[in-house]
């Protein structure tokens, strides 16, 4: 005997002019006593350019659950357990340029060339968008809350496709709306001013005579959602009652994205929790900022853009820095909201998070020295991918970012081996792994004067001195520090930075001060 009662995974509630996905509900598995199907694996990617201030996102602990956050990492203190902190994540191919920190965040390698003619590596999202996307109205999602930067466009795209194109992004939550919900070129542009609940009126009544009183609840819970959006919108758009009339036919474009970028990126935002759960598509992602972003945050009392502070060496000063930290801060805050929304979300015996893997993250680590090593990522979600939420992972041995991507794919069941710089899977997200979150000091880690010169091994570790950032010092077994203060060109193209939190050993010339030995310019530095 046939459950008639049932409705397929895909259905859309159809009306003039639009059409509207639907969320999970037990009328699409069979009745009690057979296999209940499963609700679809997402991928989320929150992108932020520029990097951090590394020694403000860094956290300090003792193993995977005795540690403290950060000051950056507060705003995810109320979500401890739903993410998953990773450290020693390296991506050299993607580090010291800002073409090649955003190309690299997805497609696990380099990028070739700054102009958009380049063909550029198939980014993770595209690879697992051309294998599952067929499955969904929108193969995938790309958005962004930032422009294109002109003199290097590259830098502002994350995904591109298997061709090596960019693929474009979408700044406006109304456009991304229609695409999922009303469609483009339906010839009714008089729909376009229905709601869409309105416009489907029908078809839902015909659902909820099917529908069990768990269903029903579920139906109240997403048409209200999707309403709040809808009135989101409009309030954002400036429409309303009390708008002029005008009184000759006006030259009807779309208009520019309107509303503050604080309640823009809320409805992107929105947008892409939507997408999750009506399943319009199962893979996203969001630039929040490109990797040269040249937003100003005035509505954090920021006068200076974004890309300008990151280079908080060249640019020094407690100022610059306290506000490149409360930008950072900000995205993280949005990655929150987005965490906090999925987990609101019922689907199936479970949340919409824990069929979502979210991943927030920036190409390069320092914003000034754009380096790729131990890269700032952030992982939410995707308990019924396996993964183990509320630890800090901090791998003993650097761990290629590409096996992260690799896992990301595995997570949503796209195999991806071999994918950019990946050499395998990344370990530990399904477990703890008990590393010992120490380093060693063997007793070696000494400095010898060799004429004009210093020969020294120790544990390399930035300075907190927020006036001058271009200073780093080498923790010796005695417990004394050598300190490197030289310029930031000489800094620079010895990738100093790399070697941050590990073991290095370094030579060149030196003074004293007092008592305390210091590296005036480093000749060479290596492990």
């Amino acid at each position: 005997m046939q459950d008639s009662y049932l409705i397929s995974r895909r259905t859309l509630l159809r009306g003039i002019g639009a059409s509207l996905a639907l969320p999970w509900l037990d009328i699409m598995s069979p009745a009690l006593g057979a296999v209940r199907a499963k609700p679809p694996m997402r991928l989320g990617v929150l992108y932020k350019g520029n990097g951090v201030h590394p020694p403000s996102w860094d956290i300090s602990g003792t193993g995977e659950t005795k540690f403290e956050l950060s000051p950056l990492l507060q705003p995810l203190a109320a979500q401890r357990q739903e993410v998953l902190f990773l450290s020693n994540v390296d991506h050299a191919e993607g580090g010291w340029s800002h073409q090649s920190s955003a190309v690299a965040f997805l497609a696990g390698t380099g990028a070739k060339g700054k102009a958009l003619d380049r063909k550029q590596p198939i980014t993770i999202d595209q690879l697992i968008a051309g294998r599952i996307g067929g499955q969904t109205p929108l193969p995938s999602l790309e958005m962004t809350s930032d422009g294109i930067f002109l003199p290097e466009p590259i830098t502002s795209y994350i995904s591109f496709d298997e061709k090596g194109r960019a693929v474009p992004r979408e700044s406006d939550p109304q456009i991304i709306f229609d695409r999922m919900f009303r469609g483009l070129g339906t010839g009714r542009n008089q729909a376009r001013n229905l709601s869409v609940l309105d416009a489907v009126l029908s078809e839902s009544k015909r659902l909820r005579r099917k529908a069990s009183d768990a269903d029903q609840a579920r139906l109240d819970s997403y048409f209200d959602a999707v309403r709040g959006v809808e009135k989101q919108l409009k309030e954002t758009s400036g429409s309303g009652k009390d708008r002029w009339t005008p009184t000759s036919k006006p030259d009807i474009r779309r208009p520019p994205v309107a509303g503050d970028l604080p309640s823009r990126v809320r409805s992107l935002l929105d947008m892409m929790a939507l997408a999750f759960w009506t399943d319009s598509t199962r893979v996203s992602t969001f630039l929040m900022a490109n990797s040269s972003s040249r937003i100003v945050f005035d509505f954090l009392g920021i006068n200076e853009e974004h890309h300008y502070l990151s280079h908080f060496v060249r640019n020094a000063g407690t100022k610059y820095i306290t506000h490149f930290n409360m930008i950072t801060k900000w995205h993280l805050e949005q990655f929150a909201y987005l965490i906090r929304r999925l987990a609101e979300i019922p689907e199936a015996d479970g949340r919409l998070l824990d069929n979502t893997v979210l991943m927030f993250g920036s190409g390069m680590k320092h914003g000034d020295y754009h380096s790729g090593r131990d890269l700032p990522l952030v992982l939410a979600g995707g308990k019924n991918a396996g993964f183990e939420m509320g630890r800090w992972l901090r791998y003993p041995t650097p761990q290629p970012y590409g096996n992260l991507l690799v896992s990301l794919a595995k997570a949503v069941g796209v195999k991806a081996g071999g994918f950019g710089s990946s050499t395998g899977e990344l370990p530990g997200l399904d477990r703890a792994m008990n590393y010992d979150f120490g380093i060693k000091d063997d007793g070696s880690w000494m400095a010898e004067e060799k004429g004009n010169k210093l020969q020294v091994k120790g544990l390399l570790r930035p300075t907190n001195d927020l006036e001058k950032t271009n200073v780093y010092f080498l923790r010796l077994s005695d417990g004394s520090d050598v300190m490197i203060d030289a310029s930031f060109g000489n800094l620079n193209s010895k990738r100093v930075d790399h070697h941050v939190g590990r073991v290095a050993t370094l030579s060149g010339p030196f003074k004293r001060e007092g008592k305390r030995l210091v590296v005036t310019n480093v000749d060479n530095i290596g492990p």
